[in-house]
């Protein structure tokens, strides 16, 4: 029971496992993603981080994920803020740092006030270029974002906030940071899709050769071919083992995207491209270029697999035909034994048969010489008798062994 109580309270702590940072006013959130592998997991992290920006009045939340950290800072702002603030490195305050982490992306979101009426001239003030931006969480805000790598080296994106209040806020700067996240995360399998183009190609056309080889090819040369099946089999099969985790997690992440786009609840703001149809345009065909390669990997597996079969039954039909070949060869071979025993039993009732009528001879001889007199008639008569005795005998004897 005390078990069971554990399991339903880690359950229960999933749910709260990952909260929002909530905050209200103006302010800047830095939110950074690295790969996991080689950052500390300190659980002291985030309380020595949040002491040492304390006198800023910042807050600082670490999240371990399962392939990578992210690091979010909350920076209260003072209006008006005219210009873009200067960003942080919070990479620096773990004492870690390019190369010796892998940064999948850095996000620099600017929270503001409510939006004017034109945002083009404040756009241009904070150096934004060609914008996407929409309304969103039932137009209590607005989001606006170039998706261009600053100064800082981060996307920067603005958050106006007309009716969001300090939960709701958090919830949606969450989101945000998500979708830009999980978008640099599922987009680490197109380098892999990238990669395995020219494979496949190759795999394709060596796939097609081996299938018209196999049209043509003498049972003689089998062996060579099933060898080079086999071995174009096996590098499909590891191609495919390589990056089916890689193109899996792009499926994932690509639907968490999608789910946290939805969840903006996006309309259009006039003169602008929506900032979830900008993302989702150029985001969807990496996405569909990953699946299309996981999914030609996947036929490429089954065809050489099937080649493989088709290739193993026709030997083994060879095989059949020659076992066929040979078992008709020896039931020819018997049935000539069995003729040349037939032939030969003849024989024997031949030689049984004279060396019985020879030892009857002797034997009438014999009672000869002792005064018993058979005459030649009873030797007449036992030649046949001899004969048809030896004969029965030896048909009964077959006849029983059969």
């Amino acid at each position: 029971m005390g078990e069971d109580r554990r399991t339903a309270i880690n359950f229960n702590a999933e749910l709260h496992a990952r909260p929002s940072i909530y905050f209200s006013g103006p302010a800047l959130v830095e939110h950074v993603a690295i790969i996991a592998g080689s950052f500390a997991t300190s659980k002291n992290i985030e309380t020595q981080l949040t002491s040492a920006y304390a006198p800023d009045g910042a807050r600082v939340q670490v999240e371990h994920h399962t392939e990578f950290t992210t690091l979010t800072k909350v920076t209260p702002l003072k209006l008006p803020v005219l210009e873009w603030p200067q960003e942080t490195r919070l990479l620096r305050d773990f004492g870690v740092e390019p190369p010796a982490v892998e940064v999948v992306c850095r996000i620099s979101l600017l929270v503001l006030d409510a939006p004017p009426v034109d945002l083009s001239p404040m756009l241009k003030q904070y150096g934004f270029g060609d914008t996407a931006a929409s309304s969103i969480g039932g137009a209590a805000a607005q989001v606006c974002s170039d998706f261009l790598v600053g100064p800082g080296e981060s996307s920067r994106v603005i958050l106006f906030n007309a009716e969001l209040n300090a939960y709701r806020l958090g919830r949606m700067v969450r989101r945000i940071c998500e979708i830009e996240t999980y978008r640099s995360m599922s987009l680490l399998g197109l380098p892999e899709a990238r990669r395995l183009g020219p494979l496949l190609k190759g795999f394709d056309e060596r796939l097609a050769f081996l299938t018209k080889l196999h049209l043509n090819t003498s049972p003689e040369e089998h062996k060579r071919l099933l060898s080079e099946i086999s071995m174009l089999s096996a590098e499909v099969i590891s191609a495919a083992a390589e990056t089916r985790n890689r193109f899996g997690a792009t499926a994932a992440y690509a639907t968490i995207v999608e789910e946290r786009i939805a969840e903006l609840r996006e309309t259009h703001v006039p003169g602008f491209q929506r900032f979830g149809v900008f993302v989702a345009r150029r985001f969807k065909p990496a996405v569909r270029t990953c699946s299309a390669t996981a999914l030609r990997l996947d036929q490429l597996s089954h065809a050489t697999m099937h080649l493989l079969d088709l290739l193993q039954t026709r030997i083994q039909l060879e095989i059949e035909y020659q076992n066929t070949v040979q078992i008709r060869a020896m039931a020819d071979r018997a049935a000539v034994q069995l003729k040349i025993q037939r032939a030969v039993e003849g024989f024997s009732i031949i030689a049984i048969s004279y060396y019985l009528l020879s030892l009857l001879k002797l034997i009438v001889e014999a009672l000869d010489h002792a005064g018993v007199h058979l005459g030649p008639f009873a030797m007449l008569v036992s030649v046949p008798a001899v004969v048809v005795a030896v004969a029965l005998t030896i048909f009964r004897v077959r006849h029983a062994l059969s």
